[in-house]
């Protein structure tokens, strides 16, 4: 029953109750002896007719209930009751390891005070005294998002990573912010148009849907193509249409970890193992995606040279919401309170955490039976004596 306040690790052992029964048993049929004794004048006494001493009667009740409490603390002990655990401590506050130091001290002071304040990392150590590391901040969210401790933290990203990715795993409890981003969402500054890096032969639709893209207002893209993936910048390009078949160069996979949004078709395969996760049909082209790193892959099922793909009247359109709801920079601009609208990801219910938030009890009962034993104890051989 998951509304009672403590559960068990391991109930097998509570058939061991069962046991209560042999004590209440030894004292129901333990008899002493009777004893005839004659003395004088016995016989004028009026006879009565003689009676069973062999009825139900129990003797000692006090013993017999400190016997029964031994076994069924016995039983409990090993099946090990898990309390659950709340946390008292206050206000935490998760940092993305990219947030500057004068970002994060201005955020506290607007929003604090926090009881604690840790980076982003898959095992948070304190802002105060130790220095930022860089782990991938989705991943490190998707671990702790199963951790009792940090299911109500407050998560500060920052505005180059604000936006999430649809494979991630969150808790329903946590609050985010954005740092450099105020309450309003507005950073300052339009988001700028993402600049594209094209390597292999360039797919005979793409530029035609560049031109109604820009013929209509929503984007003024504008491809360069290389010859070598080891010109790939970070710095310079945003996105890349990767179309060679085969295996994914390092280099490529290099832009990807460090922010890229890397689009291609199924003919382009990886040497290592990638969890594609299957996007949700928005009537275009369907694809699935990665998270590498800090960037995101952006996979076709279908060869993008197929008529299937191309023949659609809303494609230039559809491909640009797909590859801008991917570019996280892009869209931390566009919307900085993410998820305060539709979440991305997958929220982890508290049924599904696990029982690392219960506290076991093992300690507390190993005391009580050890006082327990020491009270039979004393109070069997008390009644001995007494007997004797």
């Amino acid at each position: 029953m998951s509304w009672l306040p403590w559960s068990w690790q391991s109930p097998q052992w509570l058939w061991l109750l069962l046991a209560l029964l042999i004590p209440l048993l030894i004292h129901l049929l333990q008899r002493s002896a009777p004893r005839e004794i004659t003395f004088a004048a016995a016989h004028w006494l009026q006879r009565r007719q003689p009676q069973s001493w062999k009825r139900l009667q129990l003797r000692d009740i006090g013993l017999l209930c400190l016997r029964l409490l031994l076994l069924a603390l016995l039983s409990a002990l090993l099946a090990t009751p898990l309390l659950e655990k709340r946390d008292q401590t206050g206000a935490l506050l998760l940092v993305d390891p990219a947030v500057a130091r004068g970002e994060l001290d201005s955020f506290t002071e607007a929003r604090g005070p926090f009881a604690q304040v840790l980076w982003l990392q898959p095992r948070p150590q304190p802002v105060a005294s130790t220095d930022p590391r860089g782990y991938d901040s989705w991943n490190s969210l998707s671990t702790l998002a199963t951790e009792p401790r940090y299911r109500r933290a407050h998560i500060l990203l920052h505005r180059d990573t604000a936006s999430g990715y649809r494979a991630l795993d969150y808790s329903p409890h946590w609050q985010w912010h954005t740092a450099g981003i105020t309450e309003s969402g507005a950073t300052g500054n339009p988001p700028a148009t993402p600049s594209i890096a094209i390597i292999g032969e360039a797919p005979a639709w793409l530029a035609p849907a560049l031109q109604q893209l820009a013929d209509t207002g929503t984007a003024r893209l504008e491809p360069q193509a290389l010859a070598d993936p080891g010109q790939l910048d970070p710095e310079e390009f945003d996105w890349l249409l990767y179309s060679r078949p085969g295996p994914l160069p390092e280099a490529v996979q290099a832009f990807v970890r460090s922010g890229g949004l890397l689009i291609s078709d199924d003919s382009v395969t990886t040497g290592q193992t990638v969890d594609f996760v299957p996007l949700v049909d928005d009537g275009g082209p369907t694809r699935a995606a990665a998270a590498l790193g800090r960037g995101s892959w952006l996979r076709y099922r279908d060869s993008w040279q197929d008529q299937s793909f191309y023949r659609r009247a809303r494609l230039p359109q559809q491909l640009w919401q797909q590859w801008s709801r991917q570019d996280w920079p892009l869209q931390s601009e566009q919307q900085p309170r993410w998820p305060a609208g539709e979440p991305p990801g997958r929220p982890v219910a508290d049924s599904e955490v696990a029982t690392a938030a219960r506290e076991p009890l093992q300690q507390p009962l190993l005391l009580a039976l050890l006082l327990m034993l020491l009270a039979e104890r004393a109070l069997t051989l008390s009644r001995r004596r007494v007997d004797g």
